[in-house]
């Protein structure tokens, strides 16, 4: 059976295409991909007093490669003389994304707020 030029155009088009795939995925599976690497911003400018307390807000960026999941900042102060502390749990953040939270304490702390990384999960 003899091809007409349409058959054979159709068939290099798909076979780029196809080559093109599998040279994507081989040089996908040879990168190294970093971990999740969570970095937490904090923004005491834009802090307020609210009805429930003193809010903060938290930027929560994934510099990583990889997604994380359950991933919980905890941010720690001095309030009238005691420390509290508050917890931002981040269900999924994708790797280069970020996400806006909200610390609360009591009142205005009296002190720098502490940020730190509780631990997360690995999809």
């Amino acid at each position: 059976m003899k091809r007409n030029i349409l058959e054979w155009v159709v068939l290099a088009v798909s076979a780029l295409a196809l080559a093109g795939v599998v040279g994507l995925l081989a040089l996908e599976s040879f990168q190294e991909r970093r971990p999740p690497d969570p970095v937490a911003e904090v923004h005491l400018d834009e802090a307020r007093d609210g009805s429930l307390g003193w809010i903060v807000p938290v930027t929560i960026t994934n510099n990583g490669d990889v997604a994380s999941e359950q991933l919980v900042i905890e941010g720690t102060a001095t309030v009238d003389g005691e420390e509290e502390t508050s917890e931002i749990d981040v269900d999924f953040l994708p790797a280069g994304t970020s996400v806006e939270g909200e610390f609360s304490f009591s009142a205005e702390p009296e002190s720098v707020i502490g940020v730190r990384f509780l631990g997360q999960r690995l999809p």
